[in-house]
């Protein structure tokens, strides 16, 4: 009887992931989709509440595309950092924390999205046909505005700490010592300036944390179709 060494595991001890070109240039078209997405976001220059509900109503459909495509895009990114962590070595304690913080992240986002991209503009096109209910809508833009203050900020802070993690791991190795400090440093400052601003909701803080996200993506698919990786 002949015993051959596994193929799924490396001497270092580490499991052996097969190089994926695929998943690499999948995680930059997240990166680069995640930007096209917030270009097409609606702008909200409403003035008042009446206002609000016709623009809300009036870009139902263009919400409807960029939330659902943040959901798509969310979706995919974790199976390419699956892969990625996977690639790491799943005995790193740092590398299992970033895909715990990814998924968690990526389950509140999902929901902020929902509720802002779906759910307000569905509310705005129902309230908008009965304007003797305007009350009853402000009340629930009120409360669908407190879950998307909430849910939008804390997504994007689990998403900052997963890219921290993950660049405390990378910082480890030889090859990805750069990507890991720049990984650290961006996780880490983000997670920051999202605490220190939760309930003030800076669009140009939340912008910057989905940027600086759709950035670590393309970094990612860089390293995983490297072959030295």
């Amino acid at each position: 009887m002949t015993l051959t060494a596994s193929p799924a595991y490396e001497p270092s001890g580490r499991t052996a992931v097969p190089r994926s070109r695929t998943v690499g240039i999948l995680s930059i078209a997240t990166g680069v989709a995640s930007v096209i997405l917030l270009a097409m976001h609606p702008a909200d220059d409403a003035k008042t509440f009446a206002e609000m509900l016709r623009s809300e109503a009036a870009n139902r459909l263009v919400d409807g595309i960029v939330h659902g495509g943040f959901i798509a895009v969310l979706s995919l990114q974790l199976v390419c950092y699956s892969v990625f962590s996977a690639r790491l070595g799943p005995a790193r304690p740092a590398s299992i924390a970033a895909l715990v913080f990814f998924s968690a992240g990526a389950i509140f986002l999902s929901g902020s999205m929902v509720l802002d991209g779906l759910v307000t503009p569905a509310v705005a096109a129902r309230y908008l046909a009965a304007p003797a209910k305007l009350e009853y809508a402000r009340s629930l833009f009120v409360l669908l505005g407190s879950l998307i203050g909430v849910l939008m900020p804390i997504g994007l802070m689990f998403l900052s700490a997963a890219i921290a993690a993950w660049g405390w791991t990378l910082s480890e190795r030889g090859m990805s010592r750069a990507a890991g400090v720049l990984g650290m440093i961006a996780g880490g400052l983000l997670l920051v300036i999202l605490g220190a601003s939760f309930t003030a909701m800076n669009p140009f803080v939340l912008m910057g944390a989905i940027v600086a996200n759709a950035i670590w993506a393309t970094v990612t698919g860089v390293m995983l179709m490297q072959t030295n990786f």
